[in-house]
């Protein structure tokens, strides 16, 4: 059986019939003996063709219809592409997140440049005491001799810029902005550096000024106190005797330095005007939250105020400098006398107003219980108020850059004649005359004054006049 049936015919050589009867085939040609046998030798034989196995069919069919999706796919792009769900993709990382302005150290350049143009047109009223243009060079284009200013002043200088933007997308990071000024002004007095003292100083300004100008007395009252402290500390008070840098006695310093010399005339100028800002702001905020001033104005050598009255920062190196000293008692004398010269700043006129502002209050509320012992004293003050108020520049000649100034120090200057006789008007008709002919002067002074126009104002004015809370 074997022999006629080999047992291992290779695949493809049966013949037709057998094939298709699947049917053992010995593979004998012309015929097999299986179609012989059964009598079909006509229909024997044989494909040469080799016959694919079905596999490679079914292989072949599976290919050609990928080739017709692909084709489909390619001719309308709308239709869903097919995947095979056992594929796994490999996971793309998340891309990194954008971080805003806000959530960065430092804002970038466009924030910063439109936060500190916001402050500057404002920046005097709350008493920042750096040359503008200055301090915008070094902000922007820092160099090794000016470099940029620390972010002690940065962040207060943005603070200010924040508020004054009345932009809420700016606005409402406020609080953040106010945060981080806090938290730069700790730093900064636990790590001080001579050169940064200044900086320190004006953030400690603006702060105060911020905290007035949202109300918030008790935390404007301590950073005022915190500048007073400074200044005193590094001597800005002395800087009227003959070198050019102010004098300290270390002893009196916490921190054990004195400031470096200035570097220039400006520099110098900025320093005179650290003091007068700081000044006015002790000065004038004593009398509204009802505090003695820190600033004491007796003939001590070690607190006697020295420093001459400051100029304007531009003139600072174009004049020569001057040598002072009993700064407020010679102003006083002069006013006494008569023989008052000139004043050669708004600023100086300004700083003035304040002495003369807070120095009535203070000695009104001494004289209360006993204005006969003191009439003559009382005389004479009111007399040093009348001649001040008489060089005070014509509010009718206004200047749209010195509108805020003229209101007030008219203002001040009114409000120390009020200040003086309001506790004597039950008393006196004179006393009485006066304070109403002030009042009279201050409602005045707000018809001539575009003080409408003026879209922020400094916050002692709202205390004291609330007409004036714009």
């Amino acid at each position: 059986m074997s022999a006629e049936y080999p047992a291992h015919l290779p695949r493809g050589k049966a013949c037709v019939p057998c094939r298709r009867r699947k049917m053992k085939c010995d593979g004998n040609k012309p015929k097999c003996n299986q179609c012989l046998r059964f009598s079909r030798s006509e229909e024997c034989e044989y494909n040469e063709v080799a016959v694919p196995s079905t596999a490679r069919v079914l292989e072949q069919h599976i290919a050609r219809l990928q080739s017709r999706i692909q084709e489909l796919e390619q001719d309308d792009p709308s239709l869903v592409k097919l995947h095979n769900p056992y594929h796994r993709a490999p996971v793309a990382s998340p891309p990194p997140a954008v971080q805003e302005w806000w959530q960065i150290p430092e804002p970038p350049p466009r924030v910063a440049q439109f936060l500190v143009n916001q402050f500057l047109p404002h920046a005097a009223k709350f008493g920042f005491f750096f040359q503008a243009s200055r301090f915008v060079a070094s902000m922007f284009n820092p160099t090794v001799s000016k470099p940029r200013p620390p972010t002690v002043l940065r962040n207060a200088v943005y603070l200010w810029g924040i508020s004054l933007s009345r932009d809420r997308q700016y606005t409402a990071r406020e609080a953040l902005f106010l945060s981080r000024a806090l938290s730069s002004i700790h730093a900064a007095l636990s790590s001080a550096q001579p050169q940064d003292t200044l900086y320190v100083l004006q953030a400690e300004i603006l702060l105060a000024y911020y905290f007035f100008h949202n109300s918030r007395l008790i935390e404007g009252k301590f950073h005022s106190g915190a500048a007073v402290s400074l200044v005193i500390m590094c001597g800005l008070h002395k800087q009227g005797g003959g070198s050019s840098a102010p004098t300290t006695d270390m002893s009196m310093s916490p921190l054990g330095f004195t400031l470096p010399p200035p570097r220039d005339a400006l520099e110098e100028g900025e320093r005179i005007h650290a003091w007068w800002t700081t000044f006015i702001l002790d000065k004038c905020w004593v009398v509204a939250l009802g505090s003695p001033s820190t600033i004491t104005e007796d003939d001590n050598s070690s607190t006697r105020i020295d420093t001459p009255w400051p100029l304007e920062l531009e003139a600072y190196g174009q004049q020569p400098r001057s040598r002072n000293s009993h700064t407020i008692r010679t102003f006083i004398q002069g006013l006494l006398t008569g023989s008052g010269k000139r004043d050669a700043s708004f600023f100086a006129t300004y700083a003035k107003a304040a002495a003369l502002y807070e120095r009535t209050t203070r000695y009104a509320t001494l004289w209360e219980k006993d204005i006969t012992s003191h009439q003559a004293d009382f005389n004479e003050l009111d007399a040093c108020i009348e001649r001040f108020k008489q060089t005070l520049p014509s509010p009718e000649r206004v200047n749209p850059d010195t509108t805020h100034t003229l209101l007030v120090m008219h203002s001040l200057g009114h409000c120390a004649t009020i200040q003086l006789h309001t506790r004597f008007v039950g008393q006196s008709s004179t006393s009485r005359s006066r304070c109403l002919t002030a009042a009279n002067a201050i409602v005045r002074l707000t018809q001539i004054l575009p003080v409408r126009q003026l879209p922020c104002i400094n916050p002692i004015m709202a205390v004291r006049f609330p007409c004036f809370g714009l």
